[in-house]
Protein backbone atom coordinates (compact mmCIF):
# COMPACT_ATOMS: atom_id res chain seq x y z
CA UNK A 1 0.00 0.00 0.00
CA UNK A 2 2.78 2.40 0.90
CA UNK A 3 4.82 1.46 -2.16
CA UNK A 4 1.95 2.24 -4.54
CA UNK A 5 1.36 5.56 -2.74
CA UNK A 6 5.06 6.42 -3.06
CA UNK A 7 5.13 5.54 -6.75
CA UNK A 8 1.98 7.53 -7.47
CA UNK A 9 3.26 10.45 -5.39
CA UNK A 10 6.55 10.42 -7.29
CA UNK A 11 4.67 10.54 -10.60
CA UNK A 12 2.43 13.36 -9.44
CA UNK A 13 5.47 15.28 -8.18
CA UNK A 14 7.35 14.90 -11.46
CA UNK A 15 4.38 15.91 -13.59
CA UNK A 16 3.44 18.92 -11.46
CA UNK A 17 7.05 20.14 -11.21
CA UNK A 18 7.45 19.77 -14.97
CA UNK A 19 4.29 21.78 -15.58
CA UNK A 20 5.47 24.44 -13.14
CA UNK A 21 8.83 24.62 -14.94
CA UNK A 22 7.12 25.00 -18.32
CA UNK A 23 4.74 27.69 -17.12
CA UNK A 24 7.26 29.81 -15.22
CA UNK A 25 10.18 29.50 -17.66
CA UNK A 26 10.93 32.99 -18.99
CA UNK A 27 13.27 31.85 -21.81
CA UNK A 28 16.22 33.90 -20.57
CA UNK A 29 19.53 32.21 -19.85
CA UNK A 30 20.88 33.67 -16.66
CA UNK A 31 23.92 32.04 -15.08
CA UNK A 32 23.31 33.25 -11.54
CA UNK A 33 19.70 32.16 -11.33
CA UNK A 34 20.06 28.64 -12.73
CA UNK A 35 21.02 27.17 -9.36
CA UNK A 36 18.18 29.09 -7.70
CA UNK A 37 15.72 27.59 -10.19
CA UNK A 38 16.99 24.08 -9.54
CA UNK A 39 16.62 24.59 -5.81
CA UNK A 40 13.10 25.97 -6.27
CA UNK A 41 12.15 23.00 -8.46
CA UNK A 42 13.52 20.55 -5.88
CA UNK A 43 11.59 22.23 -3.07
CA UNK A 44 8.36 22.25 -5.09
CA UNK A 45 8.83 18.59 -6.05
CA UNK A 46 9.40 17.55 -2.43
CA UNK A 47 6.39 19.44 -1.13
CA UNK A 48 4.04 18.12 -3.82
CA UNK A 49 5.31 14.57 -3.43
CA UNK A 50 5.01 14.62 0.36
CA UNK A 51 1.46 15.97 0.31
CA UNK A 52 0.31 13.60 -2.43
CA UNK A 53 1.83 10.54 -0.72
CA UNK A 54 0.17 11.45 2.57
CA UNK A 55 -3.21 11.99 0.91
CA UNK A 56 -2.97 8.78 -1.13
CA UNK A 57 -1.84 6.74 1.86
CA UNK A 58 -4.50 7.93 4.29
CA UNK A 59 -7.38 7.85 1.81
CA UNK A 60 -6.44 4.47 0.31
CA UNK A 61 -9.06 1.75 0.14
CA UNK A 62 -8.93 -0.98 2.72
CA UNK A 63 -10.18 -4.42 1.76
CA UNK A 64 -11.14 -5.46 5.28
CA UNK A 65 -14.79 -5.90 6.11
CA UNK A 66 -15.96 -5.26 9.64
CA UNK A 67 -19.10 -7.38 9.31
CA UNK A 68 -19.06 -10.19 6.74
CA UNK A 69 -22.25 -9.98 4.69
CA UNK A 70 -22.57 -13.71 3.92
CA UNK A 71 -22.73 -14.71 7.58
CA UNK A 72 -25.35 -12.02 8.25
CA UNK A 73 -27.87 -13.60 5.82
CA UNK A 74 -28.13 -16.92 7.67
CA UNK A 75 -28.70 -15.28 11.06
CA UNK A 76 -31.53 -12.92 10.07
CA UNK A 77 -35.06 -14.25 10.65
CA UNK A 78 -37.34 -13.39 7.70
CA UNK A 79 -40.53 -15.01 9.01
CA UNK A 80 -43.43 -12.69 9.79
CA UNK A 81 -44.64 -12.63 13.42
CA UNK A 82 -48.12 -13.95 12.63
Amino acid sequence: MLSSSLLSGFGIGVISTGLYALITDNKQKEVNKSSDKKMDYCIIFCIVMLVSVLLLFFTGKKTEQIIPLKALGSVVNNNPPF
